[in-house]
Formats: C-alpha cells, structure tokens, sequence
C-alpha cells in the first residue's frame, strides 16, 4: 500500500487546493506587476451615436478607431517610445472636431479614462497603477 492510499482524501485535497491558489495568485501578481509599468487609454464612447473614425494620438503615436458604436469602449496600450505630454483627439466629421489635453508617458503606468459626451466635451481620469504607487514611489495621481 502506497502513502497515498493510507492518507484520508479529505487531507490529500486540503494540500493540494492551497498549492494550487498559492500558485496562481503568485502568477497573477506577476503578469500584474510586469504590466503596471505600461501606460494606457481608455475611451467611452457616450456621445449617444456612433463615431465612424475617431484619431488618438499620444506621445508620438497615434492610432485611428473606425466604426465606434454608442456605449463602446477601446482600450489603447502606448508603446515604450515616445515622448510624454498631452493627448489628441480627432474625429473625421465635417467639421472635424478635435480635442486636446491631459498628460500621459509612455511608461509609468498611467491609466488614462476619456469619455466622449453628445455636448464635445471630453471627461479625463488620470490615475498610476497601484504597482508604480506602492513599488516603484510613483505619485498618487487621481483626478
């Protein structure tokens, strides 16, 4: 008879189901902090209709959405190059409308939130990752 067999299952599950979640909350905290030093945008449409294309740009990079549905949202990761400083919005309406504020690096974990309003106006959130707050002595930014 193997060790095993002399142990009760009840005892053999209660080892294994602590392994386990101590494993995967060790790699989860991982991934997070690897990422928490990337910079993101989040973008809300809330305009009330749809945005055939709308351009974001940021410390150097830019990208165009096309086709952006009323309550959709489009989450942006900047790249590590570029210079830091405010950020761009475009639309391809005639009259363009455009947008230009906040502030954003490319590293340093900036998580950006812009919502869309009907009226244009453009509602910034500009918060650090808690990684870079408690790890790295990154400024606790919330407005």
């Amino acid at each position: 008879m193997n060790s095993n067999q002399l142990r009760p299952r009840w005892l053999r599950k209660h080892v294994w189901l602590p392994l386990v979640l101590i494993a995967g909350l060790t790699i989860a905290s991982v991934v997070a902090f690897v990422n928490s030093d990337a910079s993101t945008i989040m973008i809300y449409n809330e305009t009330g209709r749809s945005i055939s294309a709308l351009k974001v740009a940021a410390c150097g990079q830019e990208t165009v959405l096309r086709g952006m549905e009323e309550e959709e949202s489009f989450r942006w990761q900047l790249k590590e190059t570029g210079a830091p400083g405010e950020m761009a919005l475009e639309t391809a309406a005639n009259p363009p409308w455009r947008w230009q504020g906040g502030y954003i690096q490319t590293r340093g974990g900036y998580r950006v939130t812009l919502r869309l309003w009907p009226d244009g106006e453009v509602e910034l959130h500009t918060q650090i990752s808690l990684w870079q707050r408690l790890f790295h002595n990154a400024p606790n930014i919330n407005n």
